[in-house]
């Protein structure tokens, strides 16, 4: 808690300097323009730092535990474990706008990340979580990863939240949205698909106007599926918590098309990028109901 309030006055003291500074760069449209340029180049340069710190938090202990636990799996329905929530999960924050999103070409897949002071961080909890998980990036695997009772799908959505804490069961949750082809294109995914186009070159990026993540993200309560496994969006594994939503959303053959346009470090076009699946061995996936 002590490093949160003191990341909060370093983000408060700088926007604070930044927004005087701003007053002097609107005086000129060719400084702003030079302005606006820099200030996008430093963001991107921020938020892909983020891929670089996760690639070195790879302990031994953790390697031994991606391995115990492996990702992607089939959920078999009939077999799942029933719990009962106490509470529902909550979202908060994921309807404010942030001050920048990111999209990102890492020659695997397509990741959107965004830049937010810590308080405005939207985060889950509740539910059985036991604390605070807080939104890190959201990238898209195309067939899906998961399938139910054998069924695949034609995309699944994987969004990566991080706790704010050492001391609990698991640090990093997943929450997963599969999407299933339609007749009607998603107008949610407008925003991303739109701008594939601009990072179909591996290691490409791109600043997009902002949006809330709410426009994404629908914030289930209850009825998701659970179960230990591993994240990865090409670049860095981790052993992740998943929830699994239940309900099927839908995205048309043209906009999946335009996923499957992105390029690897090759060159070559991504025409999939899903894990194979594996065992589930001795582990249980819950079924969490309200």
């Amino acid at each position: 808690m002590l490093l949160l309030g003191v990341i909060s006055f370093l983000w408060d003291t700088i926007t604070n300097y930044v927004a005087k500074l701003m007053d002097k760069v609107y005086e000129s449209n060719y400084v702003m323009a030079l302005f606006s340029c820099v200030m996008a180049t430093i963001l991107v340069a921020h938020l892909k730092s983020a891929t670089v710190i996760l690639n070195q938090m790879r302990p031994k202990h953790r390697a031994q535990v991606i391995e115990r636990q492996p990702s992607p799996i089939n959920i078999v329905s009939c077999v799942t474990q029933k719990l009962k929530l106490q509470e529902s999960l909550r979202w908060f924050s994921y309807d404010e706008l942030p001050p920048a999103v990111i999209l990102e070409n890492n020659g695997c897949t397509v990741i959107m990340r965004i830049s937010c002071s810590p308080e405005y961080t939207p985060y889950i909890t509740g539910g059985n979580l036991p604390g605070n998980y807080y939104f890190m990036e959201a990238s898209f695997k195309w067939n899906s990863e998961h399938s139910i009772d054998s069924h695949n799908y034609a995309m699944e959505m994987q969004v990566l939240h991080a706790a704010n804490m050492s001391d609990v069961p698991y640090e990093f949750l997943t929450v997963s949205y599969m999407f299933d082809l339609g007749l009607q294109k998603n107008c949610m995914f407008d925003k991303i698909i739109n701008n594939l186009a601009a990072i179909r070159r591996a290691g490409s990026a791109i600043e997009l106007p902002p949006f809330d993540l709410a426009t994404m993200m629908w914030r289930f309560g209850s009825d998701y599926y659970s179960y230990r496994g591993t994240y990865t969006n090409g670049s860095f594994a981790l052993p992740s918590q998943w929830l699994i939503c239940t309900r099927t959303f839908y995205i048309s053959a043209e906009q999946l098309a335009r996923f499957r346009d992105i390029c690897d470090v090759y060159g070559r076009k991504i025409m999939w990028n899903a894990r194979q699946r594996k065992p589930l061995g001795n582990r249980r996936v819950a079924l969490n109901c309200s």
